[in-house]
Formats: C-alpha cells, sequence, structure tokens
C-alpha cells in the first residue's frame, strides 16, 4: 500500500484523506463567486478531489467504487465536474446553478466522510461488471442532482431555459441509470447466479427509474410542463436519494453491492 508513492502510517495516512477531502468542499462553496474566480475555484476543487481518488486507489489498490465512502465523494466529484462543464459551455443559463448544485457537491463531501473505510472488496466485486454498474449509477446521480437543481432555479426565476435543461439532464440520468442496471444484473447473475432478487434497495431502484420514466414522458404534455415538470424533477431527486441513503436505514436491507 502506498500514498502517492508517500510512505505514511495508518493515522497520518487517515488524516491525507480527509484533507484531500475537506479541501474540495471548501472551493466547492467559494466557487459560489459569481465572476470567473468562481469557476477556477471550482476547477481547484475537482484537481483536489481527482487527488483524493487517486490517493484512495493507490492506497488500497482497488478502484474506489466498492465503499459508501468512495461512492459519495464519487458522486460529489461527478456533480461538480457537470456544473463546471455547463458553466464554460453555456454561462448565461447555468451560473445561477451554483446557488444549489455546489453546495450539494459540498454537502455529499462531508456525507462521504461520515462513512467509515474498510479498504476491501468481496470476490463478487472484483469484475469490470461490478464496477461498470456502480460508475453508471452514480454519474446517473451527478445528471439528476444538477438537474434538480436546473429545476429549483426555474421555480425561482421562471427562465425557461432552466427548465428545459433540466428535461435534457434529467433524460441523460435516465439512460445512464438504465445503462446502469444491465450492468448490475449481468453482474449479479454471475456473482448470485440471478438478475434480480426483488430486495428493498432494488425495488426502489426500480420504483426510481419508473418515477423518472414518468416524468419524461409527461413533460411532453403541455399542461404538465413548466412548474409541475420541475416540481416532479426536483420529487424524482428527492426520490433517487431516498432509494441510495434511506433504503438500509429508514427501511432495513440486507446488505448489497454499494
Amino acid at each position: 500500500m502506498s500514498c502517492l508513492s508517500l510512505n505514511l502510517d495508518p493515522y497520518s495516512q487517515s488524516l491525507v484523506a480527509i484533507f484531500l477531502l475537506v479541501m474540495p468542499a471548501g472551493f466547492y462553496i467559494m466557487g459560489l463567486y459569481e465572476d470567473r474566480k468562481g469557476a477556477w475555484l471550482v476547477g481547484a476543487g475537482l484537481l483536489v478531489h481527482a487527488a483524493s481518488i487517486i490517493e484512495r486507489w493507490g492506497y488500497t489498490g482497488l478502484i474506489p467504487l466498492s465503499e459508501k465512502r468512495d461512492n459519495i465523494s464519487l458522486m460529489a466529484f461527478s456533480i461538480a465536474a457537470l456544473y463546471l462543464y455547463l458553466r464554460l459551455r453555456k454561462k448565461d443559463d447555468v451560473r445561477d446553478l451554483s446557488l444549489y448544485a455546489l453546495p450539494m457537491a459540498s454537502a455529499m463531501v462531508f456525507i462521504a466522510l461520515g462513512h467509515r473505510t474498510m479498504d476491501s472488496v468481496t470476490p463478487f466485486m472484483e469484475t469490470p461488471w461490478f464496477y461498470l454498474h456502480v460508475l453508471f449509477y452514480f454519474a446517473s446521480y451527478a445528471f439528476f442532482a444538477v438537474a434538480a437543481a436546473s429545476a429549483l432555479q426555474y421555480i425561482a426565476s421562471g427562465r425557461a431555459a432552466h427548465e428545459g435543461l433540466a428535461y435534457r439532464l434529467a433524460s441523460t440520468a435516465w439512460i445512464l441509470l438504465t445503462a446502469s442496471l444491465l450492468f448490475g444484473s449481468t453482474w449479479f447473475y454471475l456473482a448470485y447466479g440471478t438478475y434480480w432478487l426483488w430486495t428493498s434497495r432494488e425495488l426502489w431502484i426500480t420504483i426510481t427509474w419508473l418515477f423518472y420514466g414518468l416524468y419524461l414522458h409527461s413533460r411532453m404534455m403541455a399542461g404538465l410542463r413548466g412548474r409541475p415538470a420541475a416540481a416532479l424533477c426536483i420529487i424524482g431527486f428527492a426520490l433517487a436519494l431516498f432509494t441510495y441513503f434511506g433504503v438500509g436505514t429508514v427501511i432495513k436491507a440486507p446488505p448489497t453491492q454499494f
């Protein structure tokens, strides 16, 4: 094991890991600056955040996608990265999203820090199908998060561009989630001999998938465009968060892959 090629004792290693996660959270909050400085600060946060992911990979020798701390950290990184990408592409429409997207990314970092690491995986997880499943799953959450931020901004400002952006982001997120479920089912079959068990978590993932499918279709109806569609987009993200954080705590579920 190593820490960015440094030979550190476990206590020092833990401090470095925490430091490399706390710093990005601060940069993301400072990214609320309205001028170009805000974009530079978010970029700096992403660089440090990437260093924390690389540090975890180097320390464990495993792709950091198997534990809650790593997964939630990846979610935060993906939210910030997607926000910065959109801001650089569409400055006028996206700049206001910082009020929602960046605090969300920062909060996810601190939630990640609240979870302990085990630095190990079961043999069933050592397959590309598992890593593809988790990677696409949390990429979809990043798109759902920024879509919800855009929907919130639409409700606050009334700018149609924000509601349209929320719909496009949610569409991409739904495709990513669908791919994640396909990869996950393949992995689950290879590991356990069945594609689906209908546990509490799998049931709520299915509910989330169906709800967003309903939102994407209902938004095509003239009577549901605008604020009703934006509200559905926000509710969908709340449902997605409950699926990941609520199942296993509010609703007890057997241990699963993440």
